[in-house]
């Protein structure tokens, strides 16, 4: 078969199987169509084909993040004030301002990514913090896992009524709460939209991504993806989850999980069961030790989401179930279990655990009896350095347990969270492999990284016969590295730089 292309003279980790390495590979109709040495692949491709020779540098598939909100990224960045490290509520009152100056026809002032774990103050910051950058217009501060905010007087004045003593004094809302204070904010134009999309995708494609699997939130999100896709502008590939309160727009539509083509397919639909480590919110089977007397919100029972899930099950969509305690997991196993019989033998339809964060032996023997997906972030396990203290040191011990599960056979994919997390391939895999010193007997190796971020992933959204190795008849997905990560120093590994993420044989 005669091909468009070939790539020469790069180091191909090919992830298939057998770990085969090869220095070549031809495409065609941005499949593989050969790999092997330069001169088996240039004797395939035949006469009068592009070659493009890539210096020797090192080569894997293109990665899938598992869990990103590019969108919400996109938005943050575009029209929100970027409260990321700061470490005072001092600062954070400065960059509102700033970021007031720099917009002043804006008729909210947001912030977003703010952490109160670093403040030198030792406090959350309070309605009364935000009132001093602002008692007129309204003022509110998103903590970076979106599970709280902080909004000032102007922004809680409309809704008092809904608020309790204590919500109105701190001007601090956790979970479905804070939509009381985000269902104020005017809806976005639609220019503003894909502005934020287009910014979005393109920052995954700028630091290696090839896939996302990314939540969009409204039918408006979903209409100007469409349109993007229909002009051939995705820069990456694209399989979307979808909040089950809509599932049924795109019931009515006909579709199920997997429908569509390789750059926009339906992925799964999304489902909270508890909240975050970070507000206290996910829902333990203990209290949180820095916490005594609150075990979290666990926002529905087992037989709820049974009830939801089998609904899912019925139109053919795949379930990402949001559960970050011990007690919101392990009512999830429970049912996905009592579901089961309704459509999804065998998880045939391959629900999966979206952070899995604080898991016990029993919940690692159901996942694997139940053989359910961990769709995981590994950056997490630096961000959240104080996880240790929320659950007391025994319950740390298995605080993300990416080897042990990896060892009991639990399939897991790797994901950012963006914009919780900041969207960066090498920062995820030098997370998953270097970790922090009291949890090293939890790193992956290398393999196992980069693996989970490949197949792994490709897996958790049903395209492993496409994509996450590079084999015959794959998408031509890769991404050339400035290094190589199976030789450098691990402690290095976020030192590697994206040179080119490569998408059915296109280069950047």
């Amino acid at each position: 078969m005669t091909s468009e292309k070939i790539f020469v003279n790069g180091n191909f980790y090919t992830l298939d199987s057998a770990g085969t390495q090869v220095e070549a590979l031809a495409v065609r109709n941005e499949r593989i169509t050969a790999l092997g040495s330069i001169d088996d692949v240039r004797a395939a491709a035949g006469k009068g084909v592009q070659e493009i020779d890539l210096g020797g540098k090192t080569v894997i598939p293109g990665c899938s993040d598992t869990h990103c909100h590019l969108m919400t990224h996109g938005l943050s960045c575009t029209l929100m004030a970027d409260l990321s490290d700061s470490d005072s509520i001092e600062e954070i009152q400065n960059r509102l301002r700033s970021h007031k100056e720099k917009n002043p026809d804006i008729k909210w002032i947001i912030g977003e990514r703010f952490d109160q774990e670093l403040f030198a103050e030792g406090r959350w910051m309070t309605r009364e913090d935000l009132d001093k950058v602002s008692r007129d217009v309204p003022v509110f501060a998103v903590r970076l896992c979106r599970h709280a905010i902080v909004a000032n007087t102007a922004a809680l004045m409309p809704v008092r009524d809904k608020l309790t003593k204590e919500q109105w004094e701190s001007g601090k809302l956790t979970e479905d709460d804070t939509d009381l204070v985000w269902s104020q904010v005017p809806e976005c134009t639609e220019e503003e939209l894909e502005r934020a999309a287009v910014y979005g995708l393109n920052d995954a494609r700028r630091v290696g991504l090839t896939s996302v699997h990314c939540q969009f939130n409204s039918v408006e999100h979903l209409k100007v993806i469409r349109r993007l896709h229909s002009e051939g502008k995705l820069p990456v590939r694209v399989r979307f989850q979808w909040p089950y309160e809509l599932m049924d727009v795109l019931v009515n539509e006909g579709l199920k999980t997997g429908t569509g083509d390789d750059y926009l397919k339906v992925g799964s639909i999304k489902i909270f069961m508890d909240g975050s480590l970070g507000a206290r919110t996910a829902a333990m089977c203990e209290d949180f030790s820095d916490d005594p007397g609150n075990r979290g919100d666990l926002l529905k029972s087992d037989e709820e989401l049974s009830k939801m899930l089998v609904n899912i099950q019925r139109n053919e969509f795949q379930a990402a179930i949001h559960a970050i305690g011990d007690r919101a997991i392990s009512t999830t196993l429970r049912a996905i279990e009592m579901a089961m019989p309704e459509g999804n033998q065998s998880n045939r339809l391959r629900h999966r655990i979206e952070h899995i964060a604080q898991v016990s032996p029993e919940i690692i023997a159901d996942m694997v009896r139940l053989d359910v997906i961990a769709s995981i972030q590994p950056q997490f396990v630096i961000t959240d350095f104080w996880s240790e203290q929320r659950v007391g040191p025994e319950r740390y011990r298995y605080m993300y347990p990416f080897k042990t599960m990896l060892e009991a056979g639990i399939k897991i994919g790797m994901g950012s969270d963006c914009p919780v997390e900041r969207i960066d391939v090498m920062e995820l895999v030098h997370r998953a492999v270097n970790r922090e010193p009291k949890s090293l007997s939890e790193r992956l190796t290398v393999d196992e990284a980069l693996r989970g971020y490949t197949y792994g992933s490709a897996y958790a959204g049903f395209e492993e016969n496409d994509k996450g190795s590079l084999e015959l008849g794959k998408l031509a997905d890769f991404l050339v590295l400035s290094d190589d990560p199976y030789k450098v120093d691990p402690s290095q590994l976020d030192n590697i730089k994206p040179l080119n993420a490569v998408i059915g044989g296109r280069m950047q």
